[in-house]
């Protein structure tokens, strides 16, 4: 750490701190490291009897619905949540608004290919489709894997150049970008 502009050590410097201080408060925090990890092992072992409980008397969804209740605790913060599941079921393929089949399941192969495709599966389509559908879900597997591309090329390109020097003298700094003089 750095002095203060004063010329003290600023606090927490501990350069001049013998060996033997360093090991006695090396010692008086680990202690008080031991006791909290202690308290956070019990909490974790209360919330796993609440989350338990709450099993018992609600079904297997109560701990993600605690979840979701408290973590959207204002109208914003819920819309939120719901405009979040709703788009994991549209990239899950799941058509929002409608009412299912009770024994049918509608598929569409270009849309279970191109979940394939970005999850980096094997261009491998279900051998019980027919021709046609087939040929759709490669065509939606490649459609997967370029978009999949596509997002990791955005993630890694290069940070762009930095702006120019300003042109305007009262702005540069004189030693590292005026002239020099023979």
């Amino acid at each position: 750490m750095a002095k203060k502009s004063g010329g003290a050590p600023g606090p927490g410097h501990n350069s001049t701190l013998t060996d033997d201080e360093k090991r006695a408060l090396t010692f008086h925090h680990a202690k008080a490291y031991e006791a909290a990890d202690a308290m956070v092992e019990k909490a974790k072992k209360d919330r796993g009897s609440v989350i338990d409980l709450a099993k018992a008397d609600l079904g297997r969804g109560a701990k993600a619905d605690i979840v979701d209740l408290l973590t959207a605790n204002t109208p914003a913060k819920m819309k939120s949540v719901v405009e979040r599941v709703q788009r994991l079921a549209r990239w899950a393929g799941l058509p929002m608004g409608t009412q299912p089949q009770l024994f049918e399941r509608t598929t569409d192969p270009f849309e279970d290919g191109k979940v394939a495709g970005m999850q980096g599966e094997k261009c491998e389509p279900p051998l019980s489709l027919a021709q046609d559908a087939f040929q759709m879900w490669i065509a939606g597997w490649h459609d997967g894997q370029a978009t999949l591309a596509r997002a990791f090329t955005k993630l890694r390109q290069p940070a762009p150049p930095p702006a120019s020097p300003p042109a305007d003298p009262a702005q540069m700094d004189i030693e590292h970008d005026a002239p020099a003089v023979h």
